[in-house]
């Protein structure tokens, strides 16, 4: 199992499409930073992180476009199942497939938010005083990042697993958050109990993250855990119905 993750790892690192992905995040995450300091914005390094975690459609975006890179790019190339040609098990080729998937995107996604974070702390200060409980606060902020990235992530595997096409994973992905912020958009001051399913999805608890004193984090733990084991579920089953050349 190591072999078959260092492996991996090896082909994720050394592939050119992950390494110009890295750009644009340190790319995206520098713009917003010189946008903030030019219109003279006063705002922390520690002010950044929600609101960058806040840019739901940047990290759908650099999610679809990472998961058609490493998974669509295999079907497409016809090296997905190259580890079943050593008798290797699908169970385990597909385990060290997602345990590389994830820790890669959330490296990717964790750039755009930490970038601006250092350069806004480096002209501004951190904005806050550094103790035991605000360290504290923002390692809790970034495992709820994590883990609505990791939600989103699994989506973006059952389409990339559903479709096997870089371009529908892209696509679909983008459209479907696009509908949920639409949803959001709608709903969020509308009051109306029944539009709960719309108003409390994984995309409208990650959009409020900005305004984290706010945030209903069971709901949010428990919407984010729920999407991310079912749409694993589904693409485990789909990858071992899936035909393999």
């Amino acid at each position: 199992m190591m072999q078959l993750i260092r492996a991996e790892f090896y082909k994720l690192f050394k592939s050119p499409a992950y390494g110009v992905m890295l750009a644009l995040s340190v790319g995206v995450g520098v713009f917003f930073a010189v946008f903030w300091i030019s219109r003279g914005t006063s705002a922390g390094g520690y002010q950044m992180l929600p609101v960058m975690d806040s840019f739901v459609l940047f990290h759908s975006i650099f999610a679809c476009a990472f998961t058609a890179v490493l998974l669509c790019g295999e079907f497409s190339g016809r090296t997905m199942g190259m580890g079943l040609l050593c008798g290797l098990p699908r169970s385990r080729v597909f385990s060290a497939k997602l345990i590389v998937y994830f820790v890669g995107l959330l490296f990717l996604l964790t750039t755009v938010v930490m970038t601006p974070m250092a350069i806004m702390t480096y002209a501004n200060g951190f904005g806050m005083e550094l103790t035991v409980q605000s360290c504290m606060e923002v390692l809790e902020q970034m495992l709820f990042f994590w883990l609505v990235s990791s939600a989103l992530g699994g989506c973006a595997i059952f389409l990339a697993m559903a479709t096997k096409n870089a371009i529908a994973t892209i696509g679909a992905g983008i459209g479907l958050v696009y509908l949920l912020l639409m949803m959001t958009s709608n709903y969020i001051n509308s009051g109306v109990e029944s539009y709960y399913p719309a108003k409390y999805t994984v995309v409208y608890q990650m959009f409020v993250l900005a305004d984290w004193e706010h945030l209903q984090k069971g709901l949010f733990l428990g919407v984010s855990l729920v999407t991310l084991i079912l749409t694993l579920a589904a693409s485990v089953l789909l990858f071992e119905k899936a035909e393999l050349k």
